[in-house]
């Protein structure tokens, strides 16, 4: 038996611009915005309460708020934003300004409180919390299916 199949196609998938720069840069915004409400409500990446400062911290700082000094930690940046040619952006503390008087970065203390160390309890902070995740995810999603809907 010879059967013969006819395929047509009512798309073009020359139409789909696979361009989610612009996405992809709003997706940042969300993690930013979502980063410093976190930690102005002294909450880390998964949405629980860090640890509280010590009373000899709160005495020297004077007050008990949680890497939100200077705004280094909560202020994220943008250290590379998507191009339609590179398709990933990098958010970070502060990376080039020291603290005055020291060597140090806002990044290295960033990282010290994320892993904790002998003086200092770990305070999981930086990263993307499942709500920002979602909000982003859902705005490249939503981006693609419109592209493929064009197509």
């Amino acid at each position: 038996m010879n059967t013969k199949v006819k395929v047509t196609k009512n798309f073009n998938l020359g139409k789909i611009k696979l361009d989610l720069s612009k996405e992809i840069n709003d997706f940042g915004k969300i993690i930013r915005k979502d980063h410093y409400q976190r930690l102005e409500r002294g909450l880390g990446v998964n949405g629980s309460p860090m640890e509280k400062l010590s009373p000899e911290t709160i005495a020297k700082k004077g007050h008990s708020k949680i890497l939100v000094d200077s705004g280094n930690m909560r202020n994220l940046v943008f250290r590379k934003k998507a191009t339609a040619a590179s398709q990933s952006a990098i958010l970070t503390p502060g990376e080039k300004r020291k603290y005055p008087g020291t060597k140090v970065t806002p990044s290295q203390v960033a990282s010290f409180h994320q892993e904790g160390g002998p003086n200092l309890p770990q305070r999981q902070w930086f990263g993307i919390s499942k709500k920002a995740e979602e909000d982003g995810e859902k705005r490249i999603v939503e981006k693609i299916k419109q592209e493929i809907d064009n197509a």
